[in-house]
């Protein structure tokens, strides 16, 4: 991880990711502008990912250390629109 990524927030790196994605679904962009979007969309992305896994990992480290009674399971999202799982 560089020492720029170290630094950014997960919610600043999110912020900035959804920004970029608004950018790029408005489809006005010339092409330089949509490709630099999309290298910041994609930056910003990887930053996310890192702060997602360092937080899993300190969850898992926690609950090793707390004597294990929690159990970790996969996380499943709800259909927004219908309350449902997803059917993947």
């Amino acid at each position: 991880m560089s020492e720029d990524q170290e630094e950014v927030s997960f919610e600043t790196s999110l912020k900035e990711l959804e920004e970029a994605v608004e950018r790029l679904e408005s489809g006005n962009l010339p092409l330089g502008d949509a490709l630099r979007y999309f290298e910041a969309g994609l930056k910003a992305s990887n930053v996310c990912r890192e702060r997602l896994e360092e937080a899993k990992q300190r969850v898992e480290v926690l609950i090793k250390e707390s004597g294990g009674g929690l159990n970790l399971a996969p996380f499943e999202e709800e259909d927004e629109a219908t309350g449902d799982e997803p059917p993947f």
